[in-house]
């Protein structure tokens, strides 16, 4: 403790490559800097109090990632706070508690319409509204987060499938999410399916044997946080790959050794040196 205060009377040096190596040196401490930030976020020197900030919110931002690894590999799944997280790993200054009750809401709406069957939970996420969005858009990371789904009404299949999913099993129906010829739908105990891809009409002439069925909850997750890092290599945010590349591993990597630079923070110099040296 002694010396976490005596790094965080550092932290008002004006030299900004000085307090960079201090806020770094100090991060290595994770959670267990809380109470002292906490103690200092009223500091009255207005730099020593940003900084105080900056380490808060770094320090929020880690123990999310950890949350969201911790969610798609415990046991059992929370699916619905699972959702959650994957939201924040992209639009991270909305807060839980909104999208816990846009969960709700969509939840409640559905059991107020008392499904009994495939067939009515098709035809209830079709009243709503929920379909897939255009081609040109269907990479957009929108589609792969809860909020702007349950806003829009848009998104992915594998995100309005699981939405579809959890509707039908708060009513107590058995379903399954299935991969089928690169597409998701859900399908009931006696083969029936339904897809937004079909407008979530009733199929009884799929070809389920063909298919892969997803029984873990934790697929989806996975699946979806991949293709929002998919986006964002694409899109070359490095912002959005250091927090999912992150978020994935558990945030337990300083470096990203397994991208090129400059995402990992090495130079082609200095990772072929590097490479040089543990051959040796």
């Amino acid at each position: 403790m002694e010396k976490l205060r005596c790094l965080l009377g550092m932290l008002d040096d004006p030299n900004e490559n000085a307090a960079v190596s201090v806020m770094a040196e100090l991060l290595r401490y994770g959670q267990q800097l809380q109470p002292l930030l906490g103690e200092m976020q009223e500091a009255e020197n207005k730099l020593l109090r940003k900084r105080i900030q900056q380490l808060q919110t770094i320090l929020h931002l880690q123990k999310r990632r950890k949350d969201f690894l911790q969610k798609i590999s415990g046991i059992p799944l929370d699916l619905t706070s699972g959702l959650i997280e994957l939201h924040l790993l992209w639009f991270d200054r909305d807060t839980p508690e909104s999208l816990q009750d846009m969960l709700q809401t969509f939840q409640v709406v559905a059991a107020n319409n008392q499904l009994r069957n495939l067939e009515e939970l098709g035809s209830f996420m079709a009243r709503n509204g929920f379909a897939l969005p255009p081609p040109e858009e269907a990479l957009e990371p929108e589609n792969y987060c809860i909020g702007p789904i349950l806003e829009d009404r848009i998104g992915a299949d594998v995100m309005l499938c699981t939405l579809a999913m959890l509707a039908g099993l708060d009513a107590g129906l058995e379903l399954a999410l299935v991969r089928l010829g690169g597409r998701f739908a859900i399908v009931n105990s006696v083969g029936e399916m339904i897809s937004p891809a079909n407008d979530w009409l009733l199929d009884r002439n799929n070809r389920l044997q063909q298919g892969d069925f997803w029984a873990d909850p934790r697929m989806v997750l996975r699946y979806a946080s991949l293709m929002l890092f998919l986006y964002a290599v694409g899109s070359d945010n490095f912002r959005y790959i250091h927090t999912i590349a992150h978020a994935l591993d558990g945030g337990e990597q300083e470096l990203l050794d397994f991208l090129p630079y400059p995402y990992n923070g090495q130079t082609p110099e200095e990772k072929k040196h590097e490479d040089t040296t543990v051959k040796n």
